[in-house]
């Protein structure tokens, strides 16, 4: 009785142990294109990868979307390979 005492009393007052891991903030499946704009940090790695969108005049329209959302709009542009390049780089970077 003592021993899961004990343990409960564990988990209760270490939090990592408590808590499910740290997701990443920010992600091409969740991070939205507003995001991606207002966020200095992730609009230069949003611009670095995809210039002609990230400058783009109707962007705007799009800023409840994410990157994995614009592939279906923008497939050449949006490719697998540089939403996996600008995924490394957002999953690095802390919450803003």
């Amino acid at each position: 009785m003592k021993a899961a005492f004990f343990a409960i009393a564990l988990l209760v007052s270490t939090p990592s142990l408590a808590q499910a891991p740290a997701t990443h903030a920010y992600t091409v499946a969740t991070t939205t294109i507003a995001d991606l704009l207002d966020k200095p940090a992730l609009k230069a790695i949003f611009a670095k990868h995809l210039p002609g969108l990230a400058n783009n005049e109707r962007i705007n329209e799009g800023r409840a979307l994410t990157l994995a959302d614009l592939v279906q709009y923008v497939p050449e542009q949006v490719t697998p390979e540089k939403l996996a390049a600008i995924d490394a780089e957002l999953k690095v970077l802390p919450p803003q």
